[in-house]
């Protein structure tokens, strides 16, 4: 039922429809007896009709309408007429907050403003008893000033026949009761189990989540989604997140009530800690000017310019570092210790770093440093080269640099990292941890061998192996005997179709010289020709079993050559004349993949 502009309820007159709702409708009107612009909420008639609903709908408007707070849109009256019940409310200009997010997000700092403001609304409620239920974007007003209105506290908890809604947007947890939007709605109420202001932490990290990103954090409308999936990690989303302003968004959508924040109070601590550590409000605190009006004599002019400008130093470094600490125990320690337990080292240790110039000997951040990190020692052949350091994982990490060689005992985040050796008039070398340090890092103890320009074959890398000795042998095999190999050049890239096709169309499988060594099978030697025989296409003709007639699929050229066995990597080896120095051969005809070819040298 839509209201005709002049109709009046109560003293009420409407003036224009603003908005239609799962509820029912809002209209902006005029109060005739204070001659003051309202808003006024009509629910839908099928709400009203029903005695009890009429009852519980008077009740909870009474105690909404208690809540007295500069971000909670203000509850002035409550009426019938005619069948119709409605709610009276202060007037806001502005527009909704899902109208203010652009595609990409609003900024860290206009996010966390409004964030808090929603927070302390949160927090008046949830201390009156009073859960929101609903929060989302559409229901958070940004007047043009930048104050927050969070509206329709309480409505959330109105009844209403299941049929009434769509159940794409909502959602009952018990007989009749709408709890809230499916994109926004706790776990909890998904599965319909009883809501409290844990509920409300996490519709506001929904929020948080979509202000900061311009994306929804749950985008699938189907609660199941809620309940099973977790949202793409908000950095991952934009890059520009501080990991503060991170760590808060996800200890509100965590799934476990209990790992939330437990109410708008504790949330709103928290938001306010973000903002004076990240983005504090400048302000004078001791006035020049103020001092030169107060001053008696002139004499005393400089020196109370000098004491006011130390002073005001002074004051404005320690209440920043009084900031930075409570920051790094209150945020980043549990921040460090939560990402030590998902293993992304990568992250706890670029904030564990953050922290430690906050409160270096801070005994919580001591104990979690062995748990993300681990002593390096790096050595070069040649001293001073300049050594880069970055995660394996993550295509976007940039270089890091660590220091020039010799590095003794660095500390540097665990897992799995690529490691840059650079001095001018050598060739650059490249290394991944386990090539320095095999199996365990707490040994990353590693001389790296530079080769002067133009000293390296072509295409190929220098192999610096280790000496293996029992204390790194993979378990299991200790009783194996040390190996000690001498340093061989490796093809930095693997052999490709198009590059193994030449040896065989310029007739490798038919070139004796090629094929040096002895044919094995099942410790039985074989001929040249049956040998030959196992080496064999698709199609009987020489050549990897995977081709067919001497050709590779099309569009593989660039693709690593497969299906040949250990005797035929190494012709190809001779072929290249390049010398293939493994000393266990594979059996012939075996299928292995030959993805490179070694040679040796120094």
């Amino acid at each position: 039922m839509t209201l005709i502009p002049g109709t009046k309820l109560g003293y009420y007159e409407i003036q224009c429809l603003l908005g239609v709702g799962g509820m029912g409708e809002v209209y902006r009107a005029l109060d005739t007896r204070l001659q003051r612009t309202v808003a006024i909420k009509i629910l839908l008639a099928h709400l009203s009709s029903d005695p009890d609903l009429h009852e519980r709908f008077l009740r909870e408007a009474k105690c909404v309408s208690a809540l007295q707070h500069p971000n909670i849109c203000v509850v002035y009256d409550i009426g019938s007429q005619d069948g119709i019940d409605f709610m009276v409310m202060e007037y806001i200009a502005g527009q909704t907050l899902d109208k203010s997010i652009p595609p990409g997000g609003l900024a860290a700092n206009l996010s966390i403003k409004y964030a808090l403001q929603v927070a302390e609304a949160l927090s008046s409620a949830h201390a009156a008893g009073v859960v929101h239920r609903d929060l989302k974007p559409s229901n958070i007003m940004i007047e043009e000033s930048g104050l927050v209105k969070v509206l329709d506290f309480g409505l959330a908890k109105l009844a209403a026949p299941a049929t009434a809604l769509s159940e794409a947007s909502t959602l009952l947890t018990m007989p009749g009761l709408v709890v809230g939007t499916i994109a926004y709605m706790s776990p909890e109420q998904a599965e319909g189990k009883p809501t409290n202001a844990r509920s409300d932490i996490f519709s506001f990290g929904a929020v948080l989540y979509e202000v900061l990103s311009g994306k929804r954090a749950f985008p699938s409308q189907s609660s199941a989604a809620v309940i099973r999936d977790e949202p793409k990690p908000l950095n991952e989303v934009r890059r520009d997140i501080p990991a503060e302003v991170h760590g808060v968004v996800t200890r509100c959508l965590e799934k476990d009530p209990a790992a939330r924040y437990a109410s708008g109070a504790e949330l709103a601590h928290e938001l306010k800690i973000c903002r004076e550590v990240l983005f504090p409000e400048s302000g004078v605190v001791l006035s020049p000017a103020r001092i030169f009006r107060e001053a008696r004599r002139p004499r005393l002019w400089v020196p109370l310019l000098v004491t006011a400008i130390i002073l005001a130093a002074g004051a404005t470094w320690l209440v920043k570092r009084y900031r930075d600490a409570r920051w790094a125990r209150e945020v980043a320690v549990p921040e460090i210790s939560r990402l030590a337990g998902a293993l992304k080292f990568g992250e706890a240790y670029s904030l564990a770093v953050r922290a430690e110039r906050s409160i270096p000997h801070d005994s919580a951040l001591a104990k979690l440093w062995p748990k993300i990190s681990y002593p390096v020692t790096l050595k070069t052949t040649t001293p001073g080269a300049e050594v880069y350091r970055k995660d394996y994982v993550d295509s976007t990490a940039s270089w890091e640099l660590v220091g020039r060689t010799p590095l003794m005992n660095v500390r540097q985040p665990r897992g799995m990292s690529i490691w840059k050796f650079e001095k001018q008039g050598f060739d650059t070398v490249f290394r991944t941890t386990p090539t320095l340090a095999p199996w365990r890092a707490e040994f990353m103890d590693a001389e790296v061998t530079l080769d002067k320009v133009g000293n390296a074959p072509p295409g190929m890398a220098r192999v610096s192996p280790v000496k293996y000795s029992k204390t790194l042998l993979i378990p299991g095999y200790e009783g194996l005997p040390e190996v000690e190999l001498k340093d061989y050049w490796l093809d930095r890239y693997e052999v490709t179709n198009r590059q193994y096709k030449a040896f065989l169309d310029s007739g490798g499988y038919q070139k004796r010289e090629y094929w040096k060594f002895d044919f094995q099978t099942g410790g039985k030697h074989l001929s040249w020709n049956e040998a030959m025989a196992l080496f064999r296409d698709a199609a009987g003709r020489p050549g990897p079993k995977d081709w067919i007639q001497g050709r590779y699929p099309r569009g593989q050229d660039e693709f690593p050559v497969t299906g040949i066995s250990w005797y035929e990597a190494a012709a190809f080896a001779e072929f290249c004349r390049k010398e293939f120095t493994d000393d266990l051969p594979l059996e012939s005809g075996s299928g292995t993949v030959c993805g490179f070819v070694r040679g040796a040298g120094k």
